[in-house]
C-alpha cells in the first residue's frame, strides 16, 4: 500500500465521521422528550415556588445548629455597622490614649497584664583571637576541598573536618566555619 492511499483512505474516514456525528446530533436535537421524566411527581402536584424572576426557590438545607440538633437555622438580625461621628471621636481618643497595662478581655472579666519587657537584640562580638590559631589554614583547606564535592559526598566531608578540627581545638561558634553547639 501506499502512503497516498492510506492518506486518501484517513481522510474519508473522518469525513464520514464528521458527517455521521451531524447526522446522530440532529436526531438527538429532533427526538429530545417534551417533558421531564421525574420519578414520584405527577400532573396533581403543585408548580414549585418561584421568586419574581421567575426562578425555582431552593429551601435552605438543614445543618448542625449551635445546640446540637439538625435543622434550619434562623435568620440572623441585620446589624448597623456604622460608626456615628461622636462614636469615631470616642474611639480615636480611646485608642490614642497611652496605658500602662495591656487589657485582655476574657469570658469571665477583664485581666490587667503588664507590657512584656524585650532586651534589644545586639549583634555577636568577636573575639579578639580569631584568625589566630595555627591549624585555621589546614582547617580552610579541607572545608575548600569538601566544598568541591558532590551533592551526596560534601555533608559527610564537612562534618567529618568539621569533628577533627573544630571539636580538638574547642573551636566551636569561633572559627568562621565551625558553627555553635
Amino acid at each position: 500500500m501506499s502512503w497516498r492511499f492510506l492518506i486518501i483512505s484517513l481522510l474519508i474516514f473522518a469525513g464520514l465521521a464528521t458527517w455521521g456525528g451531524i447526522q446522530a446530533g440532529e436526531w438527538l436535537i429532533a427526538h429530545t422528550p417534551t417533558t421531564a421524566n421525574i420519578p414520584n411527581v405527577t400532573e396533581a402536584d403543585p408548580p414549585p415556588l418561584v421568586d419574581l424572576a421567575g426562578r425555582p426557590v431552593m429551601r435552605q438545607p438543614q445543618q448542625p445548629l449551635i445546640s446540637g440538633a439538625q435543622g434550619v437555622p434562623e435568620k440572623v438580625a441585620n446589624v448597623n455597622w456604622e460608626i456615628d461621628a461622636e462614636q469615631k471621636s470616642d474611639i480615636l481618643t480611646a485608642s490614642s490614649a497611652a496605658s500602662l497595662g495591656v487589657t485582655i478581655g476574657t469570658a469571665s472579666g477583664r485581666i490587667d497584664a503588664a507590657p512584656i519587657q524585650t532586651r534589644p537584640i545586639n549583634p555577636p562580638v568577636a573575639t579578639g583571637n580569631t584568625g589566630g590559631y595555627a591549624w585555621e589554614p589546614a582547617f580552610h583547606r579541607a572545608v575548600a576541598q569538601c566544598r568541591t564535592l558532590g551533592f551526596f559526598e560534601r555533608p559527610t566531608c564537612l562534618g567529618r573536618v568539621r569533628e577533627q578540627y573544630c571539636g580538638p581545638n574547642n573551636a566551636w561558634g569561633k572559627v568562621k566555619d565551625c558553627p555553635e553547639r
